[in-house]
């Protein structure tokens, strides 16, 4: 079973033209994610541990710059080979929490997302060739940013602070705005390095009004608000909405295709405490993250095909009879 597995493996990513040395990297790296069980219909995975309370956008004397290499990262799989290569679409929820059973919960939990798209991520270095130390929130790679990598000495500040994470910093997210997929964050709004608004639970000294890059909504608190914090011109994903409460920030995606994908995440606290919210030291906070998926409904396109070419297999057949 499991060489006809490999086989089928081989065979799907020669027709996708993926080369199977992309699945591996040799390279040292700011951040080596581990890979989270494949994500297939019907599947939870979960995810307990401990992240930094301000990796979000506040590192050192820097903020608003976006995630920093003292985040959570993890590359994920939505669903299997055979997804893949047919282009099989998910509703997949992605849910971080404060972990309550905890002495120190994260209390203002955020994440974000990008995709490789079908080609499997890789961990390149952090001198230029790789994610780098520093990257924005809501921006796919080479898509315009300007903030740079200030905190990597020697890095190239032209690629932008997310470039990082696109083919010509090393990586492989998908180049331009289609590689970021979307975020939720529970914590404060802010503006960040590339002059992005960043929709949070709480308005902050930097986006008092409390909208975000990709999502409406004026109000302060919002929490169980629904927001759009969806990049819903990314082919990979068809919509979805984020929800933002107390310790918990829950992204639904909306038909989110087969492929791979990475997750930054910890905690939310922006400019250097500027909001008030007392965020302290960098320490570390609990935390639970669940991803769980549900297969799409769309009827494959092959499907159709099949059923025309039944029916009129069919309708031959009766007209034979008539004839007879």
């Amino acid at each position: 079973m499991q060489k006809t597995s490999n086989k089928m493996r081989k065979a799907v990513l020669a027709v996708l033209g993926i080369s199977s040395a992309l699945a591996f990297s040799n390279q040292a790296a700011a951040i080596s994610p581990a890979s989270l069980p494949v994500l297939t219909a019907g599947s939870t995975d979960t995810l307990a541990g401990s992240a930094p309370v301000r990796a979000w956008s506040d590192y050192g004397t820097n903020s608003n710059y976006g995630w920093t290499h003292t985040a959570q990262f993890r590359i994920f799989q939505v669903g299997n080979d055979a997804d893949l290569l047919a282009g099989t679409r998910f509703d997949v929820s992605v849910d971080l929490k404060g972990n309550l059973s905890s002495a120190t919960p994260m209390n203002s939990p955020a994440f974000s997302l990008w995709t490789s798209g079908t080609t499997p991520l890789v961990a390149g270095s952090a001198d230029g060739n790789g994610y780098g130390h520093e990257w924005s929130q809501v921006r796919g790679s080479f898509d315009g940013g300007v903030a740079g990598d200030p905190l990597n000495v020697g890095g190239n500040a032209a690629l932008g602070s997310n470039g990082w994470l696109g083919t010509g910093g090393g990586g492989n997210i998908l180049d331009g705005h289609n590689g970021w997929i979307g975020y939720a964050n529970a914590g404060y709004s802010f503006t960040n390095g590339d002059g992005d608004k960043i929709q949070g639970l709480f308005a902050g000294a930097t986006n008092s009004s409390n909208i975000g890059q990709y999502g409406g909504g004026l109000s302060d608190p919002l929490n169980g608000t629904t927001i759009t914090n969806v990049n819903n011109s990314s082919p990979y994903v068809n919509g979805g909405s984020a929800t933002l409460s107390t310790a918990e920030a829950l992204l639904n995606l909306s038909g989110l295709k087969a492929g791979y994908y990475l997750i930054g995440f910890a905690g939310s606290c922006p400019d250097v405490n500027a909001n008030g919210q007392s965020c302290g030291t960098a320490s570390s906070k609990a935390y639970n993250l669940t991803i769980s998926s549900v297969a799409a409904v769309p009827v494959p396109g092959a499907v159709w095909l099949f059923g025309t070419a039944m029916a009129g297999f069919i309708g031959l057949r009766r007209n034979k009879k008539l004839a007879a």
